[in-house]
């Protein structure tokens, strides 16, 4: 598989060395199979021009700083003459009076305005390029590499820049930022919900004050905020930032609301979400459902009251509201409401306090280990025993459908759909054979097991299944897609598995001769310890 840099960088396979010339064609008389080659090669350009805007971005701010700086110096040296000067000046700036303001913009303001200038952007845009590339001179030097190697793109640059933003120690951010590429020169490509989760993982290991911070931070900054659409007439949108917790209790809740409606109601699911939210607002519990028989039911009652004065509101029957999930349970304070469901991922030692690893919430990423014990105080909880019994069967495997167990431990060694660069929660996807179960002779087919299953939206299920896409799973789960035109991609280069160690009993032991290396290495550490131990025996302060 190549996984060089540059253009090469999302894996595509080739017997061949790839060649420049379709590069020279005109697209339009170039194949399929050329014209991903073209594609691959833009998107690695695309990278190390992302990269290379932002440097600029960052020299521009450096010079316009030392130009103010300069232009500072000549006014005034910054000297003072007396204490009484400087008590005047700190009576200004406690007042609120900038002592700089007769110098004019400073050397950021200056970069922000010639940098928006050139590229026709606002100025917050503007700054966020400054500040994004001095971030990759001197915060993520390492994971800047990989954006300028095409490895990584500049959307994916940014996930690690703001999800490391909180890091405060030089020390602890040059460790990351080493970690994270090197994670990512491991790896093959991957979709943005696997990138996030790998770079919190990460920074939850190497700089958990950052965690911490975060925590704190996201109570803080709580906010909703309802504004016209810009491009839509007559529309307008909802955005808000909300803990975790109580994001994922509320996204769950919209979500068992837009559940519990009958199957023949005509909204999407999309639209019932949306119908769900102007409920709640209205301090209803409940979805009306739209289905004909629904609707027709509501009309005869409107009908039936006002025919009849004497019906009183002791006899109204209201339409029947059937859960769309067998698995959708009640809420106690009110019984009428769908209670929310959402799914959580975490060790049983962070779950009973031995360990603060972070736990995988469903659609939300990575979480702390507070949070996740928050959320799992009355939760229904599986536990998942998984085994090497990829050599040994059951009667369970000649049958199509897997068991809740079986599901769980499928989805909980994945982040989300297994398809290359998609994002779809993987409590949310179907479960698929990769080896293709025969209902006929279930025997002969692919067995349901976890080595045989993998989660697939809807939507790469059907491409898979009625295209002549290809997959496989090789026995360390990894999936391995091959498309019409012969590319190979891997589809989860980082999964549950990474981050639950527990869940992969088909992890390959370390070769014999990289642990002889590393006894060796730890060896000659411990010595070194001795020694130092011994050297400050014998030589006490103050020596």
């Amino acid at each position: 598989m190549a996984q060089g840099a540059g253009a090469d960088f999302r894996g595509s396979v080739d017997s061949t060395p790839h060649s420049v010339e379709p590069l020279l064609r005109p697209d339009d008389e170039l194949s399929a199979s050329e014209l991903i080659e073209v594609l691959n090669h833009t998107a690695g350009l695309a990278a190390s021009t992302a990269h290379r805007m932002m440097t600029v971005a960052s020299l521009i701010h450096d010079e316009r700083e030392m130009d103010y700086a300069q232009h500072r110096a000549e006014t005034h040296s910054g000297e003072l003459d007396s204490i009484e000067a400087f008590d005047a000046l700190a009576a200004r700036v406690a007042a609120g009076e900038n002592p700089y303001e007769q110098f004019g913009p400073n050397g950021l303001e200056q970069a922000i305005a010639e940098v928006g200038a050139t590229l026709t952007v606002t100025p917050a845009e503007a700054r966020e390029l400054i500040m994004a590339g001095d971030a990759l001179r001197y915060r993520l030097a390492f994971t800047g590499h990989a954006l300028a190697c095409g490895r990584i793109d500049k959307r994916r640059f940014t996930i690690a820049l703001k999800r490391t933003d909180l890091i405060v120690d030089p020390n602890e951010m040059q460790t990351v930022d080493a970690h994270l590429a090197e994670a990512i020169f491991a790896r093959a490509p991957m979709s943005t919900t696997r990138f996030t989760a790998m770079v919190d993982e990460i920074v939850a290991r190497w700089a958990p004050d950052a965690v911490r911070r975060r925590r704190e931070r996201v109570d803080t900054d709580r906010n909703v905020a309802v504004t016209p659409d810009r491009f839509t007439p007559g529309q307008s949108r909802i955005s808000g930032s909300l803990p975790v917790a109580d994001a994922a209790e509320f996204d769950a809740r919209l979500s068992a609301m837009a559940a519990a409606v009958h199957p023949g109601d005509p909204r999407t699911v999309g639209q019932r979400r949306a119908d769900a939210l102007n409920a709640l607002a209205r301090s209803e519990a409940v979805l009306a459902c739209r289905c004909d028989e629904c609707v027709t039911a509501t009309i005869d009652d409107t009908v039936a009251q006002g025919d009849d004065a004497t019906t009183g509101p002791g006899t109204e029957q209201p339409a029947e509201s059937t859960p769309a999930d067998s698995d959708t349970t009640v809420d106690t304070q009110n019984p009428e409401a769908p209670r929310a469901t959402f799914h959580i991922v975490v060790n049983l030692s962070t779950l009973i306090g031995l360990d603060n690893a972070p736990a995988f919430l469903d659609r939300h990423g990575i979480v702390d280990a507070h949070t996740a014990r928050t959320l799992l105080a009355e939760a229904r909880r599986t536990y998942i025993h998984p085994t090497n019994n990829s050599r040994s069967h059951s009667p369970a495997d000649s049958r199509y459908a897997p068991s809740r167990k079986l599901q769980a431990l499928v989805r909980a060694g994945e982040l989300c759909c297994v398809f290359p660069g998609c994002n779809a929660p993987v409590w949310q996807v179907d479960l698929d054979h990769t080896t293709p179960f025969d209902h006929a002779k279930p025997a002969e087919g692919g067995p349901t097991t976890a080595q045989n299953l993998k989660p697939l939206c809807r939507f790469h299920h059907r491409i898979k299944t009625f295209t002549s896409w290809q997959d496989h799973t090789d026995e360390f789960l990894t999936a391995w897609f091959t498309t019409p035109t012969g590319h190979m991609f891997v589809g989860n280069a980082y999964n549950g598995r990474d981050l639950f160690n527990r869940l992969d009993p088909y992890r390959p032991a370390d070769h014999p001769a990289r642990s002889r290396l590393d006894g060796l290495r730890h060896n000659a550490s411990r010595r070194q310890q001795r020694a130092e131990r011994r050297w400050n025996d014998a030589n006490p302060p103050p020596f």
